[in-house]
């Protein structure tokens, strides 16, 4: 099986550092498609530029099942759209011939349904790391931050993976709230909230956030001076880390950069 890393995202090389870390050691290939993938945008993509987003996605699926690959999404942002452009596409011949037509036939791609595609937890879900495994996270305790259209995915856990590497989840009400889309219109209104959010999430006594959604890490993890300010808080070391990296400690992986730590503006102090 080979596997197409999709990779159009601004300020993500901490995801894409850890999992192609974490693909390497799992002996998962990972190939460079020859052409440049497409934008699958951000939380305004289905209401805003749905033309865009259904061509691009179709193209993304197609030049990926072209090479005999899996497109693999490592955060719920760009998946949550990609299916929902998929089911859209797939809904109707007539809109899948019509972007043959009119777009694909340009790039000499052809959309077949059996394209496929995979969601990374997913993914992880489905394989045994067992063996690999050389630290538990028995004393450590996370909260699950999700993405905007969470509601909207298939009903899915990867309570394997946890089990596997010891660690307790919780996954509450409290951590299902997303304000990062406000960010460009009432960014004060952004900031305050989820704030708010993390710092109750920090009450939970948590010891780390692990997050599914890279809009979530920018504003938890990239913006942290700003929250703090909106809420009037000092800084707390409570760290917003992605699932690869978690699972790479649980690997006994030190190598900062291999984490993709290096790339974080918080400290991570888990090793």
């Amino acid at each position: 099986m080979k596997y197409i890393i999709y990779d159009k995202y601004n300020n993500a090389q901490s995801l894409l550092n850890s999992t192609k870390t974490l693909f390497s050691l799992l002996g998962l290939e990972i190939v460079k498609p020859n052409m440049e993938l497409a934008d699958c945008g951000g939380y305004w993509a289905r209401l805003a530029q749905r033309d865009d987003l259904l061509h691009n996605v179709a193209y993304n699926l197609a030049l990926s099942n072209a090479m005999g690959a899996t497109l693999v999404f490592l955060e719920e942002d760009a998946y949550a759209n990609a299916l929902y452009a998929r089911s859209i596409i797939e809904s109707d011949s007539d809109i899948i011939r019509e972007l043959e037509s009119k777009y694909l036939h340009k790039f000499n791609l052809l959309y077949e349904s059996k394209a496929q595609m995979s969601y990374l937890p997913d993914l992880l879900n489905t394989i045994d790391i067992a063996p690999m495994i050389k630290k538990h996270f028995h004393t450590f305790c996370a909260a699950i931050v999700r993405g905007a259209y969470q509601g909207h995915l298939p009903i899915s856990t990867n309570h394997r993976i946890y089990e596997q590497i010891g660690l307790k989840v919780i996954d509450t009400p409290l951590t299902k709230q997303y304000y990062a889309h406000l960010m460009p219109f009432d960014s004060q209104s952004a900031l305050y909230n989820s704030a708010k959010m993390f710092f109750d999430i920090a009450d939970l006594g948590v010891d780390f956030i692990l997050t599914y959604s890279l809009s979530q890490f920018e504003l938890l993890e990239g913006k942290r001076s700003k929250l703090c300010r909106a809420y009037n808080r000092d800084n707390i070391g409570l760290n917003v880390l992605f699932l690869p990296q978690v699972i790479l400690l649980a690997f006994g992986e030190e190598e900062r950069d291999k984490l993709g730590f290096a790339y974080h503006k918080q400290k991570v102090e888990l090793i």
